[in-house]
Parts: structure tokens; sequence; C-alpha cells
């Protein structure tokens, strides 16, 4: 007997209901796989915990805790979570499927992308701390700040996620970038420490670079104690905002108490910057660029802390040394000069097209002046026929360069040639003009009457006339 044909096994079936498709990466806590929901039939993602953290109680707790908390909040931002359990003292949850890549490494945004990716991500942390409690002080869960948590899933849209597309072995360096200095310092967090990672955040997506690093996690963690953020044209000369400059400047002081005091205080500056991107930026003059300090290499003594900047309309003043920045204009006064300009542009091309326009016009008109004349070797010449745009071996220039258009007379009773464009007065009418005699319009249509009007020029029995002819009765010359 013949052995029977092998045959692909299915994809298998999780808790009875989940069809798992493919692993599509490790998170710090978690493997991730693209499943399909058999029951509702959608698209899921499901978070198991990792296999080789079974067993350790510590992970185990942890994820229990971020699943719970992650179920409590709903924000554009942030995964929707559908279910949870456990299987074989794994924990999972699963939740809405997306797909998208990391804010990291894309390029430099412009700053309406960076603000509204930044007001995305602000918003949900911002949501996530005012669910606190006397057992969270500090808010509910959200996934680590980072670019590289930041997928863009469609136009103008992004989830903050623990990400599965970054491998978790380099998860701790990526997350080192953001971490506050208070954390370094053996402090715990506070609901200002998000602020400061929002700031850096805001930095890279500005610029594309990320401006405190460091040989490894822990140098670029330490890195954070002395380093101060630099002017945002340090990394791109072309860039200049100096409400964005303030904002960042506050998000990253090195004390707590000097940022704004919560992500939801950081977000409201950050909206009135949106509603005033109506002013202008300019580039700096260039200014004494700051030392990049690194963990272990020699540097000069910190610079002082921040004060409290004022607030985002008030005027700039030089933050880092150097020479004085312009002052900003008002939203109002921006806008308005701004419109003057293009106002003025505007009339000054135009003037500018018709004067070129005129200027050709004219130079044409002598050209085939000069040349009608012209008499070419080998080329016979004659007069110009009657009803004829021009004669001569120039003629084609007149119909190149918009001559009068030419009619035929197109009614075998013959057309009237008109003083006025008016149908109803017999003593209107200066002759009868034969059908097939060309015609050249020189004006029209004008409808008069509900007739549609040329006033023409036509030479009947070797007199040239002018007058009007209803439109009705010519026809196009050939």
């Amino acid at each position: 007997m013949p052995e029977a044909a092998a045959t692909p096994s299915p994809a298998p079936l999780l808790f009875g209901r989940y069809r798992v498709s493919e692993h599509r990466g490790d998170t710090r806590l978690a493997s991730v796989y693209t499943a399909v929901d058999e029951r509702l039939q959608r698209r899921v993602l499901i978070h198991l915990l990792r296999k080789d953290l079974v067993g350790q109680a510590q992970p185990h707790a942890r994820f229990v805790a971020q699943i719970g908390q992650m179920a409590r909040r709903s924000h554009p931002a942030l995964l929707d979570v559908y279910d949870s359990g456990e299987a074989s003292g794994r924990p999972f949850m699963v939740t809405e499927f997306v797909s998208g890549r990391p804010l990291r490494g894309p390029g430099v945004l412009t700053p309406e992308q960076a603000l509204l990716y930044l007001r995305q991500v602000t918003g949900a942390v911002a949501l996530c701390q005012s669910r606190r409690d006397a057992d969270l002080p500090l808010g509910l869960y959200h996934p680590p700040i980072s670019s590289s948590n930041l997928l863009l899933v469609d136009e103008g849209h992004i989830k903050l996620v623990d990400s599965w597309l970054l491998p978790p072995g380099e998860a701790p360096a990526d997350i080192a970038h953001y971490r506050a200095p208070e954390l370094s310092q053996g402090q715990g967090a506070t609901l200002a420490t998000p602020v400061y990672a929002l700031g850096l955040l805001c930095y890279e997506l500005l610029t594309g670079t990320r401006p405190i690093t460091g040989a490894d996690a822990r140098a670029t963690a330490l890195a954070h104690l002395n380093a101060r953020v630099p002017p945002l044209h340090v990394a791109r000369p072309a860039l200049y905002l100096p409400g964005v400059e303030r904002l960042v400047a506050r998000a990253t002081a090195p004390a707590p108490d000097q940022r704004f005091p919560d992500a939801a205080a950081f977000g409201a500056a950050l909206d009135a910057l949106w509603r005033d991107q109506g002013a202008p930026t300019q580039p700096l003059a260039p200014l004494r660029p700051p030392v990049t300090r690194r963990a272990g290499a020699a540097t000069a003594p910190p610079a002082p802390a921040a004060a409290p900047l004022p607030p985002a309309r008030a005027p700039a003043s030089p933050a880092w040394g150097g020479s004085a920045r312009p002052q900003p204009l008002s939203p109002a006064r921006a806008r308005r000069r701004n419109l003057a300009r293009g106002l003025i542009g505007w009339f000054v091309v135009v003037g500018l097209v018709l004067l070129v326009a005129a200027a050709s016009y004219f130079a044409v008109h002598a050209l085939t002046g000069a040349l009608k004349g012209v008499t070419v070797p080998g080329v016979p010449w004659s007069p110009p026929s009657p009803g004829s745009p021009s004669g001569g071996p120039f003629g084609w220039l007149d119909t190149l360069f918009g001559a009068d258009e030419i009619y035929v007379v197109n009614i075998a009773e013959g057309l009237n040639l008109r003083r006025e464009p008016d149908a109803t007065n017999p003593a209107n009418i200066i002759t009868v003009v034969p059908n097939g005699t060309p015609v050249r319009k020189l004006e029209g249509p004008r409808v008069v009457g509900n007739i549609p009007w040329l006033r023409v020029r036509v030479r009947v029995e070797g007199q040239e006339l002018e007058g009007w002819m209803s439109l009705n009765y010519l026809r196009p010359g050939d």
C-alpha cells in the first residue's frame, strides 16, 4: 500500500480561538505573534510571555500587572487590549493588530510632522498619568518613550508600543537615550520624568539625531547627568523655532522641578506651539556650539541649571551664549507680514509676465511688418488676395502669432453687413455680402438680441468695408 502523501500541518490554534500565522518578534517580556480571531474573524496580535522567562517570578508578575493596566486605558496612540489569560504558566494578552515602521531612522521630519507625532504620544502619556491613584502614584503603564517604540501605522498616525522590531538585547541601550538624570542618581521617578523623555524625543524628531549618547547603555545613562541638550540649529542649521527651543530646554532641564510638572502641562505648551505654527522660521546666525559630553571623557565644569523659561509667547532672549537672536514676531504680525510679502511678490511676478508679453507682442508685429515686403529669391510673391490674412512668403507669421481669424459667409442668399449689431433696424444694413465671401474678424463675438455678432472687415466689389455680421451664418475659413 503506497504511503500517504505528506500534507502540511495547519497553523496552531491557541486557546481554542486564535489561529497563529507568524512570529513577529520579541519585546522585553513577550513574544509577539500575528493571529486570526476565528470567532470574530479579525486579525490580532498575541503577546505571550517569552519562553525563557517562564518560571521567573518577577518578569511574570510585571507582565501580568502591565496587562491589567493596559486594559484599563484607551487612546488612539496605544494598543487596545481585547483579551487576556494564561496557558501553561505563560500569561498572554490579545491586542489590536498593527503594522508599521518605527520613527527611528526615517530621516528628518518637517516641523509639522514632528509636532503632529509628538502631540499623539504626549496625549497617550498624559492619559496614563491621569489615571493615577494610591496604588499607582504615577498612573497606568505605558511603553517606554523612544522613537524605536513609535510605529507609523498610517499617514499621520502613530502607535506607542513595546516594539517587537528591536532585539530585546538592544532595548536597554535604546531606552538609555531618554533616561532622566534623577533615575541614574538613584532617585525615584516622578510625573516629570516622562517629560524629560518627551523633550528629547521632540529634539530627535526635528533633527534626526539623539543629542546624548554613550558607548553602551550605562555610559549613555550616565551622560545625562552632565550633558546639556544643544540648540536645535547645532544639528539642523536651517531650523529656527524659538518656541520649540524653549519647550525642549524646559522639558530637558536636569532637575525635575524645573521641567513641566507632567505630560499634560507639556502637552498644553505643545498645543500652543501647534496653534502658532503660522509664525515664520529663519536660519540662526552662527553661535558658539556647546560641548557635547560623553561619559568618561574629560569635560569642563557642568553648565549651571537652567532657570524656568518664560511662556512660549514671551520675547526670545539669548539662551546658550553668543550673539543675541532675532526677536520673534507675534503670530498675528507674522501672518500680516507674510501676507503683505506674498501679495507684493505676486504683483511683481504678474507685472513681469505682462511686461514680457507686451514686449513680445510689439516685437513680433514689428518683425512681421518688416518682413512682409521682403522677397526671397526663388520664392514667388503676390499681393494679398481678398480676405486672406496676409500675402508674401512670410504670411505664415500672421497665423503663427495670432492674426485676425478668417470666416466665410455661409448662407445662399448672402449675409447683411450692418453698422451696429442690431437685426431689427433695416436702415442699419451697409450691404449684402455674397455667399462664400471670406471676412476677417476684428472683434467679438458680442451677443445682442440673443444673436452672436462679429465685427468684421470684408472686400466687396473692390471696396474694403467694416461692420457687423451674425456669427450664426459664418463658418471658420479653411
